[in-house]
């Protein structure tokens, strides 16, 4: 490719086919980094975009271009169901934007239950051009999976993506495709990275209210004896208040590393984490000096005064990847459902120690 700096004597043309090949090459692209990269002013790349799009090379919505698909039909209307907070916001806007690269439409519909959930799919089945539906459930317990009324509403003839969740074996949805983040692999590679600075006795401060908490909780156990690490306790609530499960009371964050003689901790989420650092150290435990944290999640992990290190799930690639797979599907009516994990990675950072460089947390 060549070089993308976009110099005072390339004429309009040339730096049109430069974006274009920029676009192309990346899948997604938003306009105000095409234009730092381009050396040109925002306007003028605006400007070279809705020519593009104007054109059918480019699709452009609220920011963002992605390469026409010129090997498969326009997707039509995508209606993307879900409650677009933080997590799953993210996820929602990295689907927004594949759907624009596969030529469709893309439509939000906030619902924050059930509900809401089964209205937003009678809408949508009364649209003429509908692609397919986009699930995000929230299921704030287990007894909201078994009562979910989505699949019974959506006839099998409409593709149907579960977004970011597995239904249980043997329910309506599992019959559905689904694509969600893989965080057993997330799990993994938090405690492999602790464990790789000399961490043993590792402790999991965990939210129970949604679906992807409780996935962590259920893969901690497991990753700690793949990795050869002592089980200290059972996961500990990371945040006050009661637990929407159990009802039990989060403990005292410092009290519970003291009394299990932890060095270290996997906090999900990474707000909670957030918050916990500052209550450690009124408590005299310094991050990381006395105790290593990694967060999961790695939306806030970077902008507290201590930068922290985090498991980050892959949400814009499990949108895209969700995208795809309703593609798929029309294409493909008959054939078995699938259900597809898309691995985290990790983001290094400052609260991370090496144990021989930590203070032993031996005091009572």
């Amino acid at each position: 490719m060549t070089d993308a700096t976009a110099g005072p004597a390339d004429g309009p043309a040339a730096r049109r086919e430069r974006i274009a090949a920029l676009v192309a090459a990346r899948g997604t692209a938003r306009v105000a980094d095409l234009a730092v990269e381009l050396g040109a002013a925002a306007v003028t790349v605006r400007r070279d975009v809705e020519a593009l799009a104007a054109a059918g090379r480019l699709h452009r919505r609220h920011g963002v271009v992605s390469a026409a698909r010129r090997d498969a039909p326009a997707l039509g209307r995508v209606v993307a169901i879900g409650e677009p907070n933080g997590y799953l916001g993210v996820i929602l806007r990295g689907a927004d934007a594949a759907v624009a690269a596969h030529g469709g439409r893309y439509v939000l519909e906030v619902a924050r239950d059930q509900a809401a959930a089964a209205a937003a799919v009678r809408r949508a089945l009364r649209t003429p051009d509908l692609a397919g539906v986009l699930y995000a459930p929230r299921w704030r317990s287990v007894e909201e999976v078994a009562t979910d009324p989505v699949a019974g509403i959506c006839p099998p003839e409409v593709p149907l993506v579960v977004v970011e969740r597995f239904a249980p074996r043997g329910s309506a949805l599992a019959q559905r495709d689904a694509v969600r983040s893989d965080h057993a692999t997330g799990v993994h590679l938090a405690l492999s990275h602790l464990r790789a600075h000399g961490h043993r006795r590792i402790v999991l401060f965990c939210r129970d209210d949604s679906p992807s908490a409780r996935t962590v909780r259920g893969c901690f156990r497991d990753a700690l004896r793949s990795l050869g690490l002592p089980v200290l306790s059972e996961p500990l609530l990371s945040s006050d208040g009661a637990d929407a499960t159990h009802g039990a009371q989060a403990p005292d964050p410092a009290e519970a590393v003291r009394r299990l003689k932890a060095t270290a901790l996997l906090v999900h989420s990474d707000t909670d984490a957030l918050s916990l650092v500052p209550r450690l150290a009124g408590a005299g435990l310094r991050v990381p000096d006395d105790v290593s944290v990694v967060a999961y999640d790695d939306v806030v992990a970077g902008l507290g005064d201590v930068r922290l290190t985090a498991v980050a799930p892959p949400k814009r690639e499990v949108g895209r990847a969700a995208v795809d797979l309703l593609a798929w599907r029309r294409a493909a009516p008959d054939a078995p459902c699938r259900h597809l994990e898309i691995a985290p990675h990790l983001v290094e950072r400052h609260s991370v120690r090496s144990i021989e460089r930590s203070r032993a947390i031996v005091r009572s």
